[in-house]
């Protein structure tokens, strides 16, 4: 397993900054102000004494995981969509203002004393492909998070998840190499390979990267693995389309809905990822969600679809 807890790092005026700073650069003790701590402490209990089932994911579970530290604005919690209605309900209950911001895969709960501390209630993907299963639940380990007992989300899962995330201002490839090189002894690749099915070009290109930024930790990542996502490119390079079949269609907003805003809008390629919401939001528990009285508040569902790029402060896509 490589060492990866480097010194504190020395550069000009590191000496001059506060004890939070600096946790902000280092390795040290995640660090959250008073204020919105508590508010986490409210919804993690009141989700804990109703045995609502989910798992810490976001920044949170990057530190847990790599003991990175990273400032957000917000706490990532994630749920099978079965689940959502329950935890709405029970946060609710507990005082936070409700809102349903996308019915595929996003809610809030936010709160009532300063709305700029919020909880994301995750249960699918912004782009549509997937809603949260079991396994993030069944491979989830624990931790403590505002003096809380919690559920982390397992490193393959987040792996998947930020398959998906290459926006301009936001991409996490990474979070990705951090993970693999802390974690990649300990996963289990095979679920990985498995889950990533179709979209394996996207984890062969996190492993190239992967190998290219830590040479020296090439073992993290199993020879296997390396050869069956190879032979897996090699053997499509060497599949011919029929003509039409792919030329009109694009997988790049399925990765980010603004940069390949231009293929769609204006070079006439078909939008993959509309279809994938489409065929998400016929989901019978999205409409369930959709149609649930729970919510104090609902986005504009008819405005511009913003589920590939969250709300400043969103970790999940």
């Amino acid at each position: 397993m490589p060492k990866v807890q480097p010194a504190a790092p020395r550069f000009p005026g590191f000496q001059n900054l506060t004890k939070e700073e600096r946790k902000s650069v280092t390795h040290g003790d995640f660090w959250i102000p008073e204020d919105e701590r508590e508010v986490y402490k409210l919804a993690l209990a009141a989700l804990n004494e109703a045995g609502v089932p989910y798992v810490v994911a976001g920044a949170y579970a990057i530190y847990e995981h790599t003991g990175i530290y990273r400032q957000t604005k917000d706490l990532d919690l994630f749920c099978t969509p079965e689940a959502v209605l329950q935890a709405m309900q029970v946060l609710r209950d507990s005082g936070f203002i409700t809102r349903l911001e996308q019915p595929h895969w996003l809610a809030k709960a936010i709160s009532k004393a300063n709305r700029d501390h919020f909880i994301d209630i995750i249960y699918g993907m912004g782009n549509g492909l997937a809603l949260i299963d079991d396994d993030w639940f069944k491979h989830s380990s624990p931790a403590t998070l505002a003096a809380t007992q919690v559920r982390v989300a397992p490193v393959e899962e987040l792996i998947w998840h930020r398959l998906f995330i290459h926006e301009r201002h936001r991409q996490d490839m990474a979070d990705v190499a951090h993970l693999i090189l802390c974690k990649g002894h300990l996963m289990d690749w095979r679920r990985l390979v498995t889950k990533t099915g179709e979209h394996w070009p996207l984890l062969l290109s996190q492993v190239s990267m992967f190998r290219y930024v830590y040479p020296g930790y090439r073992d993290q990542v199993p020879e296997w693995v390396v050869r069956e996502l190879v032979a897996k490119a090699e053997q499509a390079a060497h599949q011919r389309s029929e003509e039409g079949e792919e030329h009109n269609i694009t997988r790049g907003t399925m990765i980010s809905r603004f940069s390949f805003a231009i293929d769609v809008n204006e070079w006439g390629f078909h939008d993959l990822r509309e279809d994938s919401i489409a065929g998400m939001q016929k989901h019978p528990a999205v409409l369930g969600c959709l149609a649930s009285d729970v919510w104090d508040e609902r986005a504009n569902f008819d405005a511009d679809d913003q589920s590939a790029v969250p709300t400043p402060g969103d970790e999940e896509e």
